[in-house]
């Protein structure tokens, strides 16, 4: 993953992760949601990305042009808003 595209990730998910927030109070704090929200908006795609070559086959090469890049901003954010929420869960918990 290059550095673009490791920060567009962080990015989206700290957005994401502000959304998780305003979306279900869980008791991060603005910043605890968005590094929250960052590194769930990192941690999603990668896994997607590991996973997508058994999921598709690897014969497929991937998705093509920018639909490759509007898939992995909206991952990004679901990981992020994610992210915020399952650090909340863990919050609560302790």
């Amino acid at each position: 993953m290059d550095l673009q595209a490791l920060l567009i990730s962080s990015l989206v998910g700290g957005g994401g992760g502000f959304l998780g927030d305003m979306l279900k109070k869980n008791g991060l704090g603005t910043i605890g949601n968005v590094v929250a929200g960052a590194v769930g908006g990192n941690a999603l795609p990668a896994v997607l990305g590991a996973l997508a070559p058994a999921l598709m086959g690897a014969a497929d090469g991937g998705a093509a042009g920018g639909t490759g890049m509007i898939m992995s901003i909206v991952t990004s954010l679901l990981g992020g808003a994610g992210g915020s929420l399952l650090g909340g869960l863990f919050k609560k918990a302790a």
